[in-house]
């Protein structure tokens, strides 16, 4: 290790002579230095044996206002009045067998009075020493803007992401950590009855209770106005105990300072263990479930307690008031039937606005309603109708039902059930007549799972919007429920139409006063909202993601949720039914294809997409079902570093038709994935590049073919054996075969994905991990890894030449992968200048237009194969 600004090498706590030997790791010393000087965040590393400072990055000197610390003790100088090493240091830790590979804490510097959160491992050095290396972030403004000024604990945002670096930590290490949800009691009432200072008082009051339990390592934050979570680094046992230490503290508290209402709370704990696959979102929905079902029981608890003490007298029971205007708005908003009541003094009936609209009735307060209802009434219907009626006017029956047809405001005529009941005034005369008149025909195109209307109902709604109000713009939203075949897959078709159901009433309940929603086929909804435009959509969109980002909770089952939206606005993108319809249709696919979990409005450009896409699927099937016309493979060489040759090829899938000409892989493989066609492709691309393969073995006895899967064909039963008949039919060693999936599926913690790589393994197939360092790149993943080469992905050699990461990453990568017996490949070297730049870095293979483009079957052999 070069030491920063002074010039010498420092390595284990050793002055290192400069030999000619030594030159290449000098200068990787100083490329390092140059690196972690240029950081903002502190970096210093030191001799675990003797605590002294082998370096020091600039930033941090600047910091702690140090000029020459390497060789200084580091708890002489970064702390004050010590005698000996901390004892908060994580070194000690960190020695111990089994110990995490990073720990992390925060610590409030006696010696700058800043807030830093520090990062400590134990590293091999480049000289193969092991030395100790802290990285310190400046947390001080961080805290600023990141706290909660109520509370002082740390808010929503800032919280959920320290709890998920200790959910990372935990999982990796040896810990146990409780993750706790507790939420105040009543705070509600002592707002509206004590005003909100006092609120603001009990929320302080409670939480630095919560907080004084507290050891290193444990925090909380506030959730959300009165629930706040605490992660405490015990097991739930310790957890519980600890708080109801508090909760006990509180109610002495209470007595001894004659509180006026109850200070307490209710909590529910979920136990976080090493290894564990919990995710943030789960870890808080558990602990919300659990917190739940304690403040269900004390509101049953509180609830008994005082039934015992305010028993009731009869008359306390009996006495109910309430506003009837009230009641019956609210009893018309909650149903889909007609209720109507009528004043049999005056003969006035007053009907709801949903009955008017639909039968054009005029008005919903009408005085000779018999008469002008009566004309609505089928003629055929008629004299069952006035029968009827005439019995209740007469009094000489008190309810009535009966069914009959009535036209509706668009020349239609529908089935009608009317029943309703007459009340009597003290002398036993009519009094009031109320009943509920349901619409037959209506009920028959009510949704049986969901409650909701269904796609029938939607397309008339939008048509009578169009029909009766052109002027009035409206939107039109499809959402659509994000991979519910994976619900489906994990739980069973049952469960999964219990997921519909439950979204649908989730969105029924978000929506506008100015919307409705209905349910179309499968997990699609339909929504329409009046007056709205493209950003009136994605508001409402927003409302229904930020409602489905936790994860849910069903007979005991778990599950996530998410929607994707398709939106279409009227007149803007289309003025009848069928285009909205399909446009909004359209938009949701492609929010589907681009991402999911997102909301598109419809444009032009989706338009065109969607007629090349449909016509591509078109002609893609017509290929496989034609014998696979049009497909082709071509093959890319992959060299060997040692030797310089080539040692085998990558098989690339190429399609060409007449329409269209040459089709990127980038267009076709997504639509053959999404429609299944992947499935017979991905099989004719094995079988012919195997047999290709076991032709070119010929010539070269140790050729080796790599062939990409997809995702799809990974979760098909018959893949494995379908590789095995293809290695026995086509006589191709298994050895010579190569299976590549993107590091994605390596990630994967799914039991069946990492036992369909065990069985490839297992007939002898080798497997590659493609795409390294796109997205989930770990260098610890790798050391568990099913893979047996790691492909390096081109991103890291576009600018290798320059960039001191990509080279240290790539080398870095290349040396621990030989460590554990795993080959490496590096894709996407096309010049000489990047192939020198990694030429001595111990690849094993190298992949790149440098060396040469795909290539059809025949000009491959004719330029590498002589």
């Amino acid at each position: 290790m070069a030491e920063g600004n002074n010039g010498a090498a420092v390595h284990g706590g050793e002055k290192r002579s400069s030999r000619a030997d030594d030159d290449n790791q000098a200068i990787e010393g100083f490329v390092l230095n140059a690196v972690m000087d240029g950081m903002k965040s502190n970096v210093y590393i030191t001799d675990p044996k003797n605590d002294r400072i082998l370096f020091m990055n600039r930033t941090m000197k600047e910091d702690f206002g140090l000029e020459h610390p390497e060789g200084e003790v580091c708890w002489k100088i970064l702390q004050k009045g010590l005698r000996e090493r901390c004892s908060f240091c994580p070194v000690t830790e960190l020695m111990k067998r089994g110990a995490p590979s990073v720990i992390q804490w925060e610590e409030e510097s006696c010696v700058t009075g800043r807030s830093y959160r520090n990062y400590d491992s134990l590293i091999s050095w480049l000289d193969g020493s092991l030395v100790h290396l802290q990285q310190s972030i400046d947390m001080t403004e961080w805290k600023t803007a990141n706290l909660d000024e109520l509370t002082d604990m740390m808010t929503r945002r800032a919280g959920k992401e320290a709890l998920q670096s200790s959910l990372e930590t935990a999982a990796k290490g040896n810990r146990v950590i409780s993750v706790c949800l507790y939420d105040i009691n009543h705070l509600k009432d002592v707002n509206d009855r004590f005003g909100h200072a006092e609120g603001d008082r009990l929320i302080r009051v409670i939480t630095r209770a919560v907080s004084k339990v507290f050891k290193r390592g444990d925090f909380g934050f506030r959730l959300s106005g009165d629930e706040f979570i605490a992660v405490i680094n015990a097991d739930a046992v310790e957890a519980k105990r600890l708080l109801e230490s508090v909760l006990a503290e509180l109610c002495g508290l209470s007595r001894t300072q004659a509180y006026p209402y109850q200070v307490s709370f209710c909590f529910g704990i979920v136990e976080v263990l090493p290894g564990s696959d919990l995710t943030l979102a789960e870890a808080i929905a558990r602990a919300d479930q659990r917190m739940y079902d304690q403040k269900r029981r004390f509101h049953i608890e509180e609830s008994e307690r005082k039934a015992l003490a305010e028993q009731p007298t009869p008359s306390d029971v009996e006495t109910f008031e309430y506003n009837a205007n009230r009641l019956l708005d609210a009893l018309v908003k909650s149903t889909d039937d007609y209720i109507y009541v009528c004043n049999m003094k005056t003969g006035i009936f007053c009907y709801p606005k949903a009955m008017v609209e639909e039968f054009d009735l005029p008005g919903q307060v009408i005085e000779n309603a018999a008469a002008i209802w009566g004309a609505k009434v089928h003629e055929n219907d008629k004299r069952v109708f006035l029968e009827s009626n005439q019995e209740i006017s007469d009094g000489r029956t008190t309810s009535h039902c009966v069914e009959y047809r009535a036209i509706n405001r668009r020349g239609e005529w529908v089935w009608l059930r009317c029943c309703g009941h007459l009340v009597l005034d003290a002398r036993g005369e009519p009094e009031l007549f109320a009943g509920i008149i349901t619409n037959l025909g209506k009920k028959e195109k009510i949704d049986h799972l969901t409650g909701l209307l269904s796609r029938y109902e939607y397309e008339e709604a939008v048509n009578c919007r169009i029909d009766d109000y052109p002027d009035r713009p409206f939107g039109v939203m499809e959402l659509g429920i994000d991979d519910l075949r994976h619900i489906n897959d994990l739980h069973d078709r049952t469960f999964g139409d219990e997921v519909i159901r439950i979204t649908a009433q989730k969105i029924q309940s978000l929506l506008p006063p100015t919307a409705s929603v209905y349910r179309l086929d499968g997990d699609e909804f339909g929504v329409i909202i009046d007056e709205a435009d493209h950003e009136a959509l994605h508001r409402f969109y927003g409302v229904i993601d930020e409602s489905c980002q936790s994860l849910q909770e069903f007979e005991g089952k778990r599950f996530y949720c998410a929607l994707s939206a398709g939106c279409a606005c009227y007149p803007r993108d289309a003025d009848n039914y069928l285009d909205l319809a399909k446009y909004s249709g359209y938009s949701l696919e492609y929010a589907k294809a681009h991402g999911k979990r997102r909301c598109v409005c419809f444009s032009p450009e989706i338009l065109g997409e969607r007629a090349r896409e449909l016509k591509l699927v078109e002609l893609l099937r017509a290929s496989i079902e034609n014998d696979f016309d049009g497909f082709s493979l071509c093959y890319q060489p992959q060299i060997d570093t040692n030797s310089g040759t080539v040692t085998g090829a990558e098989a690339l899938a190429r399609f060409q038709c007449e329409e269209f000409g040459a089709v990127s892989p980038v267009e076709f493989i997504p639509l053959l994935e999404k429609t299944g066609l992947i499935i017979p492709m991905g099989k004719w691309v094995l079988w012919t590049a195997a047999t290709q393969c076991k032709n070119w073995m010929a010539i070269d006895g140790d050729f080796v073919m790599s062939v990409n899967l997809s995702y799809r064909q990974i979760d098909s039963d018959s893949l494995v054996p379908f590789i095995e008949d293809t290695l026995q039919e086509t006589g191709l060693p298994a050895k010579n075969l190569v299976i590549e999936m993107t590091e994605s599926y390596f990630a994967s913690d799914e039991d069946p994905v990492r036992t369909v790589f065990d069985q490839i393994r297992s007939l002898g197939v080798r497997v590659a991990m493609d795409d390294f360092g796109t997205g989930y790149s770990a260098l610890g993943m790798l050391k568990k890894s099913p893979a047996d080469i790691v492909k390096i992905d081109r991103m890291f050699v576009t600018d290798v030449q320059a960039s001191t990461f990509d080279a240290t990453f790539i080398k870095f990568v290349v040396e621990l992968c030989h460590d554990v017996g795993i080959e490496v490949c590096l894709e996407g070297v096309e010049t000489d200048g990047e192939y020198a730049a990694v030429s001595a870095m111990g690849l094993d293979y190298i992949q790149g237009f440098l060396f040469g483009r795909p290539y059809p079957p025949d000009e491959f052999r004719r330029r590498f194969l002589p």
